[in-house]
């Protein structure tokens, strides 16, 4: 067996094996853009395939935090897609990239039932990101079930953010602000990641309060029909200007008519949701509430993102991870 490192020069079989043992014509084959975006590094791929007698048994996606900014080394790797045509060659593969690759953290966000025990069983904590929520004032909302639900709270407006649109406004940030959380993110990252996104249009919001720390909200709006949600898919800057969110939560809201603001995320206190007045949704499990994960096609139900770290170096930071991390926000459609 050996394992290997994609080259451009490999994809043909890489494709192939993709469309027969992961997801055919998975969106990863079908848009080579959004798959060079996603991982092409250099002169290879950041992918991984294990060979037995010269046929692909297994591929291990990953996404280092270096991909948006190379000047974040060896910082945090996300482990992305991950296929296997046999149980022993999978976890073979997984090890080798723990095992092997020199980060101070290793993650897999929304990892199927399988891959989930393999980590479990390299040493990974393991658990479900906590989904937070806010509806509209709407009385009726066609993406929610029941469509009468409401949490939404009244408040004073308070014109505390701003869009941060351009480049500019982004690379003046006081690098202060990417200091209270792993992964490392940067200015830099941000543009990249979110800003230059080739087929997502992300809107990015500096949050202010006298005498604070400001910190950086990153939404994309999620639409279905004629109808639209808000998902809040990164945070910057210290947990208790979370709260200070609120203000601008409410203007979405209003601003795109949207049904409801939603995040997953873990690492920020459920005491900074309650104060910026978003709700746990395992709070109305006996409303048999649904706030819908997918878009892209839209599905009414539920979903648990997964999550599962691995701590290498000694981290000075506390860990936050939310949806825009590794490839859990990315297009399914095109």
């Amino acid at each position: 067996m050996k394992i290997k490192i994609l080259k451009k020069n490999n994809l043909k079989s890489f494709f192939r094996y993709l469309n027969l043992y992961y997801k055919k014509n998975h969106i990863l084959s079908k848009s080579k853009k959004l798959f060079d975006w996603q991982y092409l590094s250099n002169k290879n791929y950041n992918f991984y395939y294990l060979l037995k007698k010269n046929k692909i048994k297994s591929i291990h996606g990953i996404i280092p935090t270096s991909h948006f900014d190379k000047n974040i080394i060896n910082n945090t790797l996300f482990l992305s897609v991950w296929s296997s045509s046999g149980i022993a060659t999978g976890a073979k593969l997984l090890f080798f990239l723990v095992k092997k690759l020199n980060f101070k953290l290793i993650v897999g966000l929304g990892s199927s039932s399988q891959s989930f025990s393999f980590q479990k069983l390299a040493g990974f904590k393991c658990g479900y990101l906590n989904h937070f929520f806010l509806t509209s004032n709407k009385s009726k909302k066609k993406l929610i079930s029941p469509n009468n639900f409401s949490n939404y709270k009244t408040i004073k407006k308070k014109n505390n953010y701003k869009e941060l649109k351009y480049e500019e406004d982004i690379l003046k940030l006081n690098s202060k602000i990417f200091t209270y959380q792993e992964p490392k993110k940067t200015s830099v990252y941000l543009i990249n990641r979110y800003l230059k996104h080739p087929f997502y249009k992300y809107n990015i919001y500096l949050v202010e309060k006298k005498n604070k720390s400001p910190s950086v909200f990153i939404f994309r709006l999620c639409k279905y029909k004629n109808s639209s949600a808000i998902r809040i898919v990164d945070f910057i800057g210290p947990n208790y200007m979370f709260s200070e969110g609120k203000y601008l939560f409410d203007f979405l809201l209003k601003k795109n008519s949207s049904d409801f603001i939603d995040i997953y995320s873990f690492g920020i206190p459920t005491s900074y949701f309650r104060n910026s007045n978003l709700e746990n949704i395992n709070k109305y499990k006996k409303n048999n509430l649904i706030i819908p994960y997918y878009f892209e096609p839209y599905i009414n139900k539920n979903f648990e993102m997964a999550f599962a770290y691995k701590v290498q170096k000694k981290l000075f930071k506390p860990i936050r991870f939310f949806k825009g991390d590794s490839d859990m926000d990315r297009p399914n459609r095109l």
